[in-house]
């Protein structure tokens, strides 16, 4: 299924029950209406209300819940996306901390230029030495099971050194996340396809005084097309960060 379609529950659920119902009727007119028959008769409605039912759920859990379509297609274009960008972000998945989240590093600020140098890779780049940090989570990878795109904005993404100051105008991380946030529901508006086609745009949440940008994508179509949009749509947050560089 392309997408979850409430009409075309709506539709078949009729459909179901007008045929069900007429051959219940059917069946009583052929094998006459007496006490017996109209029993029998009952308890096949029942059965029929009953098959109606179990169908919903299983229409509603794969359209609905089922996004493997989407996550799959995903999932193969940010492995693209992440080795095209391999000079930036860590194209190996970590693991770490107590949440025991997976996720991919991003280099500091002060290692972006090496997008332009390409010194070495992201991956070689030790995650800390000292009380210096050349790495930060910055996305996420549990989107299959959480429904949403979650974006770590790790302080060291903005300044040149510890304890250094953000970018002008901005006094703390919070205020980056949501300018991110405004921006990307600008950017993007309109340009995934929902499930509900009167949305137009995505859910976006801030966590974490601002270190983490939750997209949810519960209300987006199960489609190859949004797997790429997302895939743009996390090119033009990196594209944000380095901005800020």
């Amino acid at each position: 299924m392309k997408y979850y379609d409430e009409n075309l529950e709506k539709i078949l659920t009729a459909v179901f029950g007008v045929i069900g119902s007429l051959a219940i009727i059917i069946n009583l007119f052929i094998k006459g209406w007496t006490n017996e028959n109209i029993l029998d008769g009952l308890v096949d409605f029942a059965g029929l209300i009953v098959t109606i039912i179990v169908f919903l759920v299983a229409f509603r859990t794969m359209t609905r819940l089922d996004y493997s379509g989407f996550k799959k297609e995903f999932e193969k274009y940010l492995q693209e996306w992440i080795d095209q960008n391999s000079y930036l972000i860590d194209e190996e998945k970590k693991e770490e901390g107590k949440e025991k989240k997976q996720f991919y590093y991003m280099l500091t600020k002060p290692h972006h230029n090496n997008v332009v140098l390409q010194q070495k890779k992201a991956k070689d780049f030790p995650r800390k030495e000292g009380t210096i940090y050349h790495k930060g989570a910055f996305l996420y990878t549990d989107y299959k099971d959480i429904e949403e795109i979650v974006i770590g904005l790790n302080g060291s993404f903005f300044v040149s050194k510890r304890g250094g100051e953000l970018p002008k105008p901005f006094k703390e991380v919070n205020d980056i996340a949501t300018e991110f946030k405004i921006r990307i529901k600008e950017h993007f508006d309109g340009k995934f396809e929902y499930i509900d086609k009167s949305d137009s745009e995505i859910p976006i949440e801030i966590t974490d005084n601002g270190k983490r940008l939750h997209i949810s994508i519960k209300t987006i179509a199960n489609t190859k097309d949004n797997a790429k949009i997302a895939i743009d749509m996390m090119e033009y947050i990196k594209t944000l960060i380095i901005a800020l560089a």
